[in-house]
């Protein structure tokens, strides 16, 4: 299945992103369906790039009711593994289970953009999130196989809705988290006058 969403953030793309690439822990709390994110590793490349792997720990108040006798906070936890190159303001990613038994449960991957709105190229971000999941209902450990196949819709729907997070959610989370931001709202104030 493939996905695509565009959002607008109301700072600067420099400031989205960096917020993004450094701090991206400080979002949980502006972000419903999420209860922690954690830095595994970083990782500065010779040409610029980073490459930086995240857990995600999913919520499980988010489980739809059918699913919700089948799921466990291990089932609700990704690993993000993403490659930023920040001049291009994208970052390309790759989600697994974080659960060893699910590895071969769904593929996800994708690219997402934090890139300068056309209108306002110095006070506000247009963030793009383009990808594609394929869900496997018959590889899901304690699921009959013609039970996994008739919710693979409403599997598919949930991992969309989680795994890869709600652009409008994350773009209102950033909003939020930068609004409270200091800095962030004096650098925004002082690239609009530029």
């Amino acid at each position: 299945m493939q996905f695509s969403s565009t959002a607008i953030v109301s700072h600067p793309p420099t400031i989205v992103l960096d917020t993004m690439i450094e701090r991206m822990e400080a979002i949980v709390p502006f972000l419903p369906n999420i209860d922690s994110i954690t830095t595994s590793s970083k990782t500065r490349l010779p040409d610029g790039r980073l490459r930086i792997v995240r857990r995600w720990q999913g919520s499980l108040n988010q489980v739809p009711l059918l699913l919700r006798p089948f799921a466990s906070p291990e089932w609700l936890a990704w690993i993000d593994t993403a490659l930023w190159t920040p001049a291009q303001y994208k970052v390309d990613w790759t989600h697994s289970p974080a659960l060893e038994s699910l590895e071969a449960f769904y593929d996800c991957s994708g690219t997402n953009f934090f890139e300068p709105h056309p209108d306002e190229p110095d006070k506000m971000t247009r963030m793009r999130i383009t990808g594609a999941l394929e869900v496997y209902p018959q590889r899901l450990p304690g699921v009959p196989q013609l039970l996994g196949q008739r919710l693979a819709p409403q599997i598919e729907s949930f991992l969309i809705g989680l795994v890869t997070p709600n652009l409008t959610a994350l773009a209102h989370g950033l909003q939020r988290y930068l609004d409270t931001q200091p800095h962030a709202a004096t650098n925004h104030r002082t690239r609009g006058r530029r």
